[in-house]
């Protein structure tokens, strides 16, 4: 049996192949960059610079790292686990939590549900189109 490749797994459920930090960066798409350090800035009312647009995934380089200030990567990197989806506190998570309710929140939880249910490699397999 082949060794899982991780690269487009995010920790928290999310498929790195759907985000567009990770797909602009990962295709060099300076365009798209731009306009996402500019949407971020409004957004977040701070200054992002496409330069920061940049993302390996979460199972990729710690600098490429687009969430750096990312808590659920080093518990799941701590405990062991390539998802928070193997984890028993999952559930109950404080830190899981306050991401499940952010923006990001329904596909997070949809995409752990999913990876619970199939197993990480079926879930990978149906995201990645194989």
């Amino acid at each position: 049996m082949s060794k899982l490749d991780l690269t487009l797994v995010g920790v928290c459920g999310l498929y790195c192949g759907e985000c567009e930090v990770y797909v602009a960066f990962s295709e060099g798409d300076l365009d798209k960059q731009e306009e996402i350090a500019e949407s971020i800035s409004r957004q977040f009312n701070t200054q992002v610079g496409p330069e920061q647009i940049l993302c390996g995934g979460c199972h990729g380089p710690e600098e490429l790292s687009f969430c750096a200030g990312c808590r659920i990567r080093p518990c799941a990197t701590k405990r062991g686990y390539a998802t928070c989806a193997e984890c028993d506190e999952m559930d109950t998570c404080s830190i899981l939590g306050a991401f499940l309710k952010a923006e990001m929140g329904k596909p997070v939880r949809r995409g752990l549900a999913d990876i619970r249910e199939l197993g990480l490699g079926v879930w990978l397999e149906l995201k990645s189109g194989e």
